[in-house]
This record gives C-alpha cells, structure tokens and sequence, in this order.
C-alpha cells in the first residue's frame, strides 16, 4: 500500500483534553504591548515604582498605582476585583474611573496612564500564544536583536534610576550605519541584504555578550548600550568596527566562494556627562555618527558638544521615531 492511503489514527482523548483556564493581564497598549502577565498571587500591585508586581513604564501612573484582587466567595467561587490605589490620575475600568473595588468579567479593560490592558482567562494554548506575539515585538525577527522600542524603553527606564542617583553608573550609548549599504542591496540583491544585516547582528550580539543591549534600530541601522565609562564604550565600538570590518560576507548565495567586505560608523554619548535623558543620548549618540559618516566613513566619533550639533541638513530625531518607529524595527 502507498504512504499516501495510510490513515494516521489519532488519540480522541488527546484532541479534546482542555486545560482549565487562568486569569491574565493582557498588555493592548503601552511600552509592553502583548504583555501577558498571570494573576496567580492574591494581589497584583501595578504601577510604575520598583516595588510593583507588574511594573509598567509610564509617568501618568504612580509608582503603586492600583491592585487585582483574588477573593473567594461564600460559594466558593474565586472572583477578581481592580482597586485604586490612591493614584493620581486615576484607575479606568471599560472607560469609567472607579471610586472602589470593581468585579472584573472576561473582557474587561482596564487603562491607567498610557496604559491599557485586557481582563481574560485564557487556557495554556491561548496563554502561549500571546506569549508569542509578546516575544514578536521584543525582538527583530532577522537579527533577533531587541526590538528598538524595547531597547529604548528598557534604557529610558534605567537611565531614570541612575540619574536618581548620587554616584550613577556610567553608560554609553551606540549608533551604528553600516556604511554604502545600498550597494550591497543594489549590487548583491536583497537577499545578500538581509544576510549581510543578520550577520552584523550577529557580531554586535557576540561581542556585547548578549542580544538584550542592542536592537536593530532600522534598516541597516543600531542602537546599543554599554554599562561603563566614556572609554569602555569606545572600546566595545572599535571591536565591534573592527570585526565587522575584517569579516569576510558571503557575496552570492549561490557560489559560497564569494565574500565581501562592509564597514560601520558607530557614534557614542555618554551618561552622565553628555545628558541625564534616554531619549538626549540617542540622539547625541546619532549626531556623532553624523560626523562620523561625514569624516570618511568606517570610524567612531564620540560625542564632542562644540562638533556636534544638528543642523538643516541633520535635524534631531522625534522621540516617536524611538518609541514607535517604522514597522521593521519596532
């Protein structure tokens, strides 16, 4: 008999097993988007300060912000309930601020700040897939770099903190363009392209010594960050300009004999002398990368306030092109 007359015989018992379902936080709007957050302890404090369960990034809410409740009623059921915490701006169920512990129902919407987020009980399948399409916006799929709003989020958050502090932790901050890029692209085809970038990716990734400090920033464009000095940062940006430099890229997908070599601009600001904000440093960060483009090409520039200044040809970049940004590099 044929392979293709063979029927698979499958286990009944499996296909309509059902696991029991959980309560969730789903993220619909905000820095976390597809956020899936299990309400498994008794209260769930939100809110933007360190000592929340979930914290959410985002200045309109106070720092313990509001709470889910797990309660048991007298028939045993278990009910979940939303309470303000005494916050500023207020606590919005389903688009009406609450005064007091309001029941959740499956479906039930629940905003505070710039935040919205979603009520449900979900299954381990359902669970998992919004895990998935969280995990989607947290990472390029080509590099698996983060995602640049992910990056920028978790680098805003943390210069916060340390600018808080007395005796802060330095870090750098990492623009990098590859340089002629469009040659590859128009030369070599898309497809050398997106190897090409995948690659760089790659190199970054090794020699950062993780995947969770840079991001694709946007075409052939990166973001990343160094937690040390002015000079470490500079150290880290010619290893990475130097390897990317002497790496020999595969030219042809068909003859793996032919390679090409590519070179990156990287520019860098550091905090805290260059600025005390995320968002000031990217874009000091990028302004020396525009000196370095402008200076030949293939060389790191640190930021130097007297040479780097926008102009008309280079006007600063829109904090929504960082938190938001184009659909390739989130």
């Amino acid at each position: 008999m044929e392979d293709s007359e063979h029927t698979l015989k499958l286990n009944l018992g499996e296909i309509f097993e059902t696991s029991s379902k959980r309560p969730v936080l789903v993220m619909l709007q905000g820095q976390s988007i597809g956020l899936t957050v299990q309400l498994d302890k008794d209260q769930t404090v939100i809110g933007r300060g360190s000592m929340a369960d979930l914290v959410i990034r985002d200045d309109i809410a106070s720092r313990l912000h509001a709470s889910i409740m797990r309660l048991i009623s007298e028939d045993k059921c278990v009910e979940y309930y939303v309470n303000d915490l005494g916050s500023t701006n207020g606590t919005f169920l389903n688009g009406a601020r609450i005064t007091s512990n309001q029941l959740l129902q499956d479906g039930d919407k629940i905003k505070i700040g710039n935040h919205l987020m979603k009520f449900a009980m979900l299954d381990e399948f359902e669970a998992e897939f919004q895990e998935r399409l969280h995990q989607m916006t947290q990472r390029d799929e080509l590099t698996g770099l983060r995602s640049r709003r992910s990056l920028f989020a978790d680098l805003d958050q943390m210069i916060k903190r340390a600018a808080t502090d007395p005796s802060p932790q330095p870090v750098c901050v990492l623009m990098a363009d590859l340089d002629f890029f469009k040659r590859v692209n128009d030369g070599r085809g898309h497809l050398i392209g997106s190897h090409t970038i995948r690659n760089v990716g790659h190199i970054i990734r090794d020699v950062l010594g993780s995947t969770d400090t840079a991001a694709r920033y946007g075409g052939e464009e990166f973001l990343a960050y160094v937690k040390g000095t002015r000079k470490e940062g500079l150290k880290v940006a010619e290893e990475i300009r130097k390897k990317i430099e002497s790496h020999p890229f595969p030219a042809s997908t068909i003859d793996k004999s032919q390679t090409m070599h590519i070179t990156i601009s990287i520019g860098i600001s550091a905090f805290p002398e260059d600025s005390r904000s995320a968002l000031d440093l990217v874009q000091k960060a990028d302004q020396s990368l525009y000196r370095a483009k402008l200076g030949g090409r293939n060389r790191t520039c640190v930021f130097d306030p007297e040479l780097d200044k926008p102009d008309s040809f280079h006007q600063p970049i829109d904090a929504s092109a960082i938190i938001y940004g184009p659909a390739d590099a989130q």
